[in-house]
């Protein structure tokens, strides 16, 4: 019987196993093979025995292996690059939280304030409008006291959007260092859809449930998938809506007062914006619930995933010296 013809192969370097010339990875170990490693000769696949695979296999094949298999070197994991340092941190986000949170606090004190404005200038437009003589001098100071509260709120927006922002990208970053996988939305675009037009009026709520549902601790112990069967709630759907509704009514009542001349078209215009104020409170409220909800949920699953990791640390074994 005639000898079988030999051909060339390529040798794995993680774990010794021969491959055809032509394989782009290891049969074994899946590691991938550089075209400028050496070709060795060695006997046709189709005929090689079982005990030459077995001679093909190098010592510390069966060390390496698992290793590789666990994905440790070619295909490693986010828990492995974490526990080397490698891969996203956890950074607590109470501070951000909690200024975001007081700012909003100060928003709705000054909200309930430009409330208290809106009203009195409603009933004193109501007396303009009935035909009743209002001096000329409190139609004046109402008007000063109403640009003073709008400025002052323009001022508090501003330190909340930018905290608020600040805190949605960090909240939003610590979601892989929890183990969520399969993100929609990178940190980055999780606040740059607030400023895209017509987009900006359904992407912040989807980031929001997407930060909320990825901040489970189950995302760490499950591969990090289960978070999208997490449920989106309440507070969070109430949050945007009252934004929006906020958002309307504000708008249409800068629409309704410019070019307002007429008493009752300013009486319409104020009414609009006591409107604005209730809402804009509400809204302010849930945010806050929002931003400290979210931010206990994603430290306690770090505190779990925290502790689930350490019980699985392999314990260090103790040899006994043999005499």
């Amino acid at each position: 019987m005639d000898a079988p013809k030999s051909e060339s192969s390529r040798k794995c370097s993680w774990c010794g196993t021969l491959n055809p010339a032509d394989a782009p990875a290891c049969s074994k170990c899946d590691a991938a093979l550089s075209a400028n490693q050496p070709l060795v000769s060695a006997l046709p696949f189709s005929t090689a025995s079982p005990t030459l695979d077995q001679e093909n296999r190098a010592p510390y094949q069966d060390v390496v292996t698992p290793l590789v298999d666990s994905s440790l070197f070619d295909r490693m994991s986010g828990e492995a690059m974490r526990s080397l340092g490698l891969g996203p941190s956890f950074e607590p986000g109470g501070t951000r939280a909690f200024f975001v949170a007081g700012c909003l606090s100060l928003y709705i004190l000054l909200s309930l304030v430009a409330a208290v404005v809106d009203f009195s200038k409603i009933e004193l437009l109501s007396k303009i409008a009935a035909g009743v003589r209002v001096p000329a001098a409190q139609v004046t100071n109402s008007d000063a006291f109403t640009l003073l509260i709008r400025l002052s709120l323009i001022v508090v927006v501003l330190f909340t959007t930018v905290s608020f922002l600040a805190w949605i990208y960090r909240a939003h970053k610590n979601l892989k260092a929890l183990g969520a996988m399969d993100l929609k939305y990178s940190p980055g675009w999780a606040i740059g859809g607030f400023f895209v037009p017509l987009l900006n009026m359904v992407r912040p709520y989807q980031v929001v449930t997407e930060i909320w549902k990825a901040s489970a601790s189950e995302a760490h112990r499950s591969r990090g998938t289960v978070w999208g069967r997490e449920e989106t709630p309440v507070f969070i759907s109430l949050w945007w809506g009252s934004w929006l509704i906020s958002g309307f009514l504000d708008s249409f009542g800068r629409f309704m007062i410019f070019g307002a001349e007429k008493a009752d078209q300013l009486l319409v215009a104020s009414r609009y914006h006591l409107a604005y104020d209730v809402i804009s409170l509400a809204c302010a409220a849930l945010a806050i619930t929002v931003v400290l909800r979210i931010n206990a949920r994603q430290e306690d699953a770090n505190r779990v995933n925290s502790l689930t990791e350490v019980r699985r640390a392999p314990e260090p074994e103790i040899v006994s010296d043999q005499l």
